[in-house]
């Protein structure tokens, strides 16, 4: 199986679709984050791919870490791009073990910061990510 060309298109394509969080999200209305993590995935649409989700990740992560509106959607977003991350890597043999652990960090290391209800919108973004990412 290849990576979905939609997966490849860089950073501002998975933000755009994460908008719809907690609801389902897909990259171009047709491709779930979690079909973006293929078993036995070419090394370069890997270190792509990798890099793209890092990078939205580590955005999502630092927003989650204000206050307001703003911060809630945005730990709302980044739980659900690390359930669909953790989904998509289930079946591939470990080989996204290291990209799940990089974007779990990115998108959750300024949680204990915002406080305990940041937590219970990223969890509730997890939630959704791991059923329909």
């Amino acid at each position: 199986m290849t990576t979905p060309i939609a997966c490849l298109e860089g950073p501002v394509k998975i933000e755009t679709a994460l908008v719809t969080a907690p609801e389902p999200v897909l990259i171009d209305g047709t491709v779930p984050i979690s079909d973006c993590v293929v078993k036995n995935q070419a090394d370069g649409d890997l270190v792509n791919f990798g890099s793209d989700v890092v990078t939205v990740a580590t955005q999502l992560g630092t927003e989650a870490g204000g206050s307001g509106p703003a911060a809630i959607a945005a730990a709302i977003r980044a739980g659900y791009l690390v359930g669909a991350i953790e989904k998509g890597a289930e079946e591939t043999g470990g080989i996204h073990a290291a990209l799940v652990d990089r974007v779990e960090s990115a998108a959750s290391y300024r949680l204990e910061r915002a406080g305990e209800g940041a937590q219970v919108h990223y969890d509730a973004g997890f939630e959704a990510g791991s059923n329909t990412g």
